[in-house]
């Protein structure tokens, strides 16, 4: 089963500089290297962000599920030089706090690799494509290698997605394989091989009206019925990898995340997919009723789960909101 490896360096889109998104002219492509990196990469904010969950669903805590097409699985788009960036980035930086993987989970992570890239290949061809051993992600290529000691890291760089692989011990799901470059306020050193329970435990609520549900869904999920939901959130700056809440700094973000699951056929092993989506929070203004419903929800929220998502730490930024929107 071909895995993949990276190449050093990449090509950003011609009609972007490396200073985070100056536009060029289309006749002077630039080269940059990223091993080196110290600063996070800047990416590109669609305008607007193509989900806004709040708007669906006022419940700022819930399973909601939806039956995924499998033929969106990953939704790449012309950002994917940037997030290949930001993810040699992170990891140069923190190295195992945003990958690492038990030995055991080896032939999950392949078999992940496999199927995400024969995803991509027949789903999405006008961005990757195959060219002897090379997988072409638009402007940069990831090399195939059997024999890659990190095959879920590998695939990784190929999407903008983060990617998670849950495997079974006994009766829970545990948490064995991650590239994890783009956290909300957690942190894989502390959650790697651990069950879900434990995973979700300091979530107000969570245990008493969603574990069970949340074991269930994972002992029944069948390969051919993969799922999406979608996770929102507030924070201050712009960080993607977001792993010390209380030292965010800068305006107001609102922070997306598409999440899939898929059961693997082979292993059996749940993967987890996470494609984050950021934008300042005052561009929801062009979207009618967007802040409204946004300021509904937080005052919605159960008290111990507005602390738990940062909403009292946004208080002023919050109340000065209202006072426009409210």
């Amino acid at each position: 089963m071909p895995t993949f490896a990276t190449r050093a360096c990449a090509v950003l889109s011609p009609m972007l500089s490396a200073r985070e998104g100056d536009l060029l002219p289309p006749t002077q492509p630039r080269r940059m290297r990223f091993n080196n990196c110290s600063a996070e990469i800047a990416i590109p904010v669609p305008s607007p962000i193509p989900y806004l969950p709040h708007l669906n669903s006022s419940q700022v805590l819930s399973m909601g599920l939806a039956p995924l097409d499998a033929h969106r699985w990953i939704e790449p788009d012309a950002t994917l030089p940037h997030w290949y960036a930001h993810k040699q980035d992170v990891r140069a930086r923190l190295g195992s706090r945003v990958c690492r993987a038990t030995p055991e989970s080896l032939p999950a992570q392949r078999e992940a690799s496999t199927l995400l890239a024969a995803h991509l290949l027949r789903d999405h061809p006008a961005t990757y494509c195959r060219a002897g051993t090379a997988l072409h992600c638009g402007d940069y290529a990831i090399d195939f290698d059997e024999q890659h000691p990190e095959p879920l890291w590998a695939i990784s760089l190929a999407v903008a997605d983060d990617l998670l692989l849950l495997q079974p011990r006994g009766d829970e799901y545990v948490l064995t394989a991650a590239s994890l470059c783009s956290p909300s306020h957690w942190r894989l050193e502390e959650k790697f091989e651990q069950p879900m329970s434990t995973i979700h435990g300091p979530i107000p609520g969570f245990t008493g009206a969603l574990q069970p549900r949340v074991e269930r869904f994972l002992q029944h999920l069948h390969s051919a019925r993969p799922v999406e939901r979608f996770n929102w959130g507030l924070q201050r700056g712009a960080a993607l990898c977001a792993r010390h809440a209380e030292a965010d700094e800068g305006a107001l973000h609102y922070r997306c995340e598409r999440q899939t699951l898929s059961r693997l056929p082979g292993t059996g092993a749940i993967l987890f997919t996470i494609r984050v989506y950021l934008c300042p929070l005052d561009s929801l203004s062009a979207v009618p009723g967007a802040l409204q419903t946004l300021l509904q929800a937080i005052d919605a929220c159960p008290p111990a789960l507005a602390v738990y998502k940062g909403f009292e730490r946004l208080a002023d930024d919050l109340e000065a909101l209202r006072g426009t929107y409210g």
